[in-house]
């Protein structure tokens, strides 16, 4: 899918290691999956993808603008510690490891 991301702000955040992006994405019919957005983002950014969340996508029904947040974090280790592990899991496509019944 060919998309537009416009950044529509930029926040370096030093307390969290990580830079905050507002972004746009014009002239959609369909929303983008967030690993499309990740991948289009992380290079426009020149940032590692596996750094890089996206957080919130927003596409208003009948309107061809996606808006969105994205964070961009310093290291793997920051990443993990601030996120959620399945929003980790969700865009990394990690599996779950299976706990062991007793």
């Amino acid at each position: 899918m060919h998309m537009d991301i416009e950044i529509e702000g930029r926040h370096k955040n030093s307390l969290l290691h990580r830079e905050e992006i507002r972004f746009e994405i014009l002239n959609v019919k369909a929303t983008p999956t967030r690993k499309e957005i990740r991948t289009k983002l992380a290079a426009q950014l020149g940032a590692k993808e596996e750094l890089l969340i996206v957080d919130e996508i927003d596409h208003e029904f009948g309107s061809t603008v996606v808006t969105g947040f994205a964070k961009v974090y310093d290291s793997a280790e920051q990443l993990k510690s601030m996120e959620a592990e399945h929003m980790v899991r969700k865009q990394t496509g990690e599996k779950k490891a299976k706990e062991e019944k007793k």
